[in-house]
């Protein structure tokens, strides 16, 4: 069985030859340290200033190249893709505050906020009517260079591997517009999300309808490009709960959830839900979208395979979850532990891929990550005997 097989078949919960893995990103210190050489494949700030220095075709290059590799060296059965940078395209900042701080194109603030070089918006602009229509009445455009990383990775792996188009925030292009994700989306913050389902509930509703639109033209390129599956980005909760009330969720964002699960299902591909946090009061309502599986599976605040698995398992797909934390502080035998209760309670029966419970973070120890591997293949394998 190959890979794409492997994972179709989890999806469909029948039982593949073994547990599937993969990621949705691995950050670059960890990369380079799989690889050997430096990469600009999620390397942040070496990324951006190279971005802002004119050098796109050797980011892109990286890009392509060592995603490739990675996903070769550490034999993944699904590659994250998404669309990158366009040629001849100015990306630098609208205007630069020091060197940590900038103001994007759209008039967000961004701040570079640790010394590995991640930015977080600290200030979004204001969403406007004419943002709005813009978004309702002019059809996306996606550049052809735009799509090279999707194109290069599913000629070289597309036959044998399952390839999930994601959205990104460098360059913004995201495939979900559910929900406030800013960089990638709606440029919003939970505040302002909050004061607006109160004060201006029909125009929040013609926000997120724009931004759906806008996410379903993003999905439709990444799999006219071949992609197997979309991921719908956005995270609505946190680690205690969701941001909003189940209530309020349902009447704001799940019928624009169910259009983007509608209109890819429609395209022919499979559609994973991502969501960080404590997400039970909402998981009802997330299978009720018609989603195919779940990710962002954080053991650590309660999110238990088991219990999904009892209670979901012949709906949807795990994802997960390898809890991050134990990545990055944990031994070789804390994260044989883990994998092996996640084995034993998500994999019986199909329906689960072995994933981080986020993605391999810069702080993850390389060998924490390579352990979780060898312990997937090794007591992975149908039928489950642990």
């Amino acid at each position: 069985m190959n890979p794409k097989e492997r994972v179709a078949t989890a999806l469909q919960h029948r039982e593949p030859d073994r547990v599937p893995v993969g990621e949705m990103g691995i950050d670059s210190r960890v990369v380079e340290e799989i690889l050997g050489h430096p990469t600009y494949y999620r390397s942040k700030a070496k990324e951006r200033n190279a971005i802002w220095a004119g050098k796109r075709d050797e980011v892109v290059a990286s890009q392509k190249e060592d995603l490739v590799a990675l996903v070769r060296r550490l034999e993944w059965d699904f590659v994250p893709v998404f669309l990158t940078y366009q040629a001849n395209t100015n990306y630098a900042p609208r205007r630069r505050i020091d060197d940590k701080t900038w103001e994007d194109a759209q008039g967000n603030l961004w701040k570079s906020s640790d010394e590995l070089g991640d930015a977080i918006c600290v200030r979004s602009h204001t969403v406007t009517r004419e943002e709005i229509s813009q978004l309702v009445e002019k059809p996306l455009a996606v550049d052809e260079s735009a799509l090279e990383l999707v194109r290069f990775v599913v000629k070289e792996l597309g036959r044998t591997h399952f390839i999930i188009g994601r959205g990104w925030h460098s360059p913004p292009s995201w495939t979900d517009g559910t929900f406030i994700l800013p960089g990638e989306g709606l440029a919003m913050s939970i505040e302002d999300f909050s004061f607006m389902m109160v004060e201006q509930p029909e125009f929040l509703d013609d926000v997120l309808r724009a931004y759906t639109k806008r996410a379903i033209e993003y999905g439709l390129a990444l799999i006219n490009a071949g992609v197997d599956a979309v991921q719908v980005n956005a995270d609505y909760c946190h680690n205690s709960g969701p941001w909003m009330s189940p209530a309020a969720f349902r009447q704001h964002v799940l019928p624009r959830l169910k259009e983007h699960v509608d209109a890819f299902h429609k395209a022919g591909v499979y559609v994973l839900k991502h969501t960080d946090g404590l997400s039970w009061q909402i998981l009802d309502m997330l299978i009720e979208s018609g989603i195919d599986a779940l990710h962002g599976i954080q053991p650590g605040i309660g999110m238990d395979v088991r219990e999904l698995k009892r209670r979901y398992g012949d709906r949807i797909t795990l994802f997960g979850a390898i809890d991050c934390d134990t990545l990055v502080r944990g031994t070789p035998s804390d994260i044989r532990r883990e994998v092996e209760y996640c084995l034993r309670h998500g994999a019986p029966g199909g329906g689960f891929v072995l994933t981080s419970s986020n993605s391999i973070m810069e702080g993850s120890q390389c060998e924490n990550y390579l352990s979780m591997l060898r312990v997937a293949r090794g007591k992975g394998r149908y039928p489950i005997q642990l």
